[in-house]
């Protein structure tokens, strides 16, 4: 039988069952006036159909229909992560009076136990200010501390970007070249990763936290070792030489320095690492290397015999003047702070701090850096471009600058190619990678897993090395394209008489001073601007 439980002129509220109903005996009440009397009476009901409700007040009299059901006084929400559980009461006001809370404390704690809720409670709220039918933040547990991922740090070796000062009677031509380190010198160290803090949740759960990610040092176990100390594992050099990279993978490399010249008290030095000289190559003797060479003599050199580096770059402190005999060669790029009579050959880029004189050179670019650089005399025979401030001088002696140029839609298509070739090879990186995550994370590592460990990092500095080599071909295909034209002669001060401008078998004289020109190729002609 129907329990009445509010009745006003308007409507009559009865319960049956766990199930409410309204009757609506007169017109009037709008549902604003029927939510206010819920809210302030029966906060316990939750409303099942609200169209119910809307056709009892319009059609009065009308009912009694169902409308409602009862909802538990006290619900308990627990979010997903169980970091968190909030509390919503749904109890008249009276029952929320501090003299009346007792009993209502005791349900909430019961709710509390049923939802599994029993770290974190927050008991200041439950002796705080409560209303009906709020959310209230009542448990909140400790979130994980996830553990930091490895953090590496190396030996920095910048590409080669040469200095140069001219400064009225003094001028400098600087660049760092070869990186030496002596044994034991610091290399790089990993600051180990960290497993991270557990939290607990609001049912008293451990939550366990993300271990930080581990991250392989590579490094050439023949010239670096290892020390793990406090956390940190740190690499050393196992003997004095010069740092290079294969890719990741960081080592030091064969290398000789001669703290004086090189002379009969030396003889002709030919070396399979890295060469540094700390003064000069005397006249008639040589100096070659596989790897770097460096000649660091302020003065430079002089009628040396040969001058050269097999698979590396050259850099000369104090310029050559080769009074004819000297040959240079070099596999990738040349720095100099001067040329004069000399011979070059170089496979990378030419670039000269102040001036070319009588020189024969023959290489991708040539580029005079200063802004009083001059080319005078010789022959410039190079692949893309040749820049200067000068080219010639006032006295017209006869200068040869010869471009052989290319095609530019031919680069471009390589361009592409090598783009392509890149991306696959940043894929495949992409899974070795992965790979080594997996082994490096590992403690217990059986010998044949160990040895295919070992094989998957030599295969990773394989590959970085392919991508770091393609990268550079891409520089310079990008740079090879912003030269105007399909090759170009840029004089940024003053072309003299007595110059030829020979490009992709093009030539021109030059029969007057001309200043600020670009003589580039296009259309089957040399045009300038």
């Amino acid at each position: 039988m129907a329990l009445l439980l509010f009745k006003n002129e308007y409507i009559e509220i009865s319960r049956d069952a766990g199930y409410f109903y309204i009757k609506s005996t007169a017109k009037g009440l709008s549902m604003e006036a029927f939510s206010k009397i819920l809210q302030n009476s029966f906060p316990q009901i939750k409303i099942i159909s609200f169209t119910a409700i809307k056709n009892a007040l319009l059609n009065a009299p009308h009912g009694p229909v169902l409308f409602g059901q009862e909802r538990d006084r006290v619900i308990i929400h627990v979010s997903n992560d169980e970091l968190r559980a909030y509390m919503t009461l749904y109890v008249p006001d009276k029952d929320l009076a501090p003299e009346n809370r007792d009993n209502l404390i005791r349900e909430i704690y019961e709710a509390l136990r049923k939802a599994g809720v029993v770290y974190g409670i927050k008991t200041e709220v439950l002796t705080g200010s409560l209303s009906p039918s709020v959310e209230y933040l009542i448990a909140e547990g400790v979130p994980a501390i996830n553990g930091t991922d490895a953090e590496i740090k190396l030996y920095e070796i910048q590409t080669p970007k040469p200095q140069v000062y001219d400064s009225g009677n003094v001028n400098h031509y600087e660049l760092n070249l070869i990186h030496r380190v002596n044994k034991g010198d610091w290399l790089g160290e990993r600051k180990n990763p960290t497993p991270g803090i557990p939290g607990k949740s609001v049912r008293g759960n451990p939550i366990p936290p993300i271990p930080g990610k581990w991250l392989p040092l590579l490094y050439d176990r023949t010239s670096v070792y290892e020390e793990t100390k406090d956390g940190v594992t740190t690499l050393y050099a196992k003997k004095t030489g010069a740092v290079y990279y294969k890719g990741d993978t960081i080592g030091v490399y064969d290398f000789l320095e001669i703290n004086g010249d090189i002379d009969f008290s030396t003889g002709n030095i030919g070396f399979d690492g890295y060469l540094s000289v700390k003064g000069t190559v005397e006249d008639n003797f040589c100096a070659v290397s596989d790897k770097d060479l460096e000649i660091l003599g302020e003065y430079g050199v002089g009628a040396a015999d040969q001058i050269g580096s097999r698979d590396g770059n050259v850099y000369i402190r104090g310029g050559i003047a080769g009074k004819g005999k000297t040959v240079l060669r070099c596999k990738k790029n040349l720095y100099v702070k001067f040329l004069s009579d000399i011979t070059v050959e170089c496979e990378g880029n030419v670039y000269v701090g102040f001036y070319c004189i009588n020189a024969n050179i023959k290489a991708r670019q040539v580029i005079v850096e200063a802004p009083r650089g001059k080319i005078i005399g010789g022959t410039i025979d190079a692949e893309i471009r040749v820049s200067a401030a000068d080219i010639g001088n006032v006295a017209e002696n006869r200068t040869v600058i010869r471009v052989r140029g290319f095609n530019r839609s031919n680069l471009k298509m390589e361009l592409d190619q090598k783009k392509l070739h890149l991306k696959e090879l940043r894929d495949q990186l992409t899974q070795l990678k992965q790979h080594i995550h997996v082994y490096s994370c590992s403690s217990d590592l059986s010998e044949e897993q160990r040895i295919q460990f070992e094989e998957l990092k030599n295969q990773y500095s394989d590959l970085k090395e392919q991508i770091k080599e393609l990268e550079y071909e891409l520089r310079n295909l990008t740079d090879d394209l912003k030269t105007p034209g399909e090759g170009a002669v840029i004089v940024r001060n003053r072309c003299y008489p007595r110059v030829r401008v020979e490009i992709k078998g093009i030539g021109e004289e030059i029969t007057k001073e001309t200043p600020m020109t670009v003589f580039y190729f296009k259309d089957n002609a040399i045009k300038t601007r």
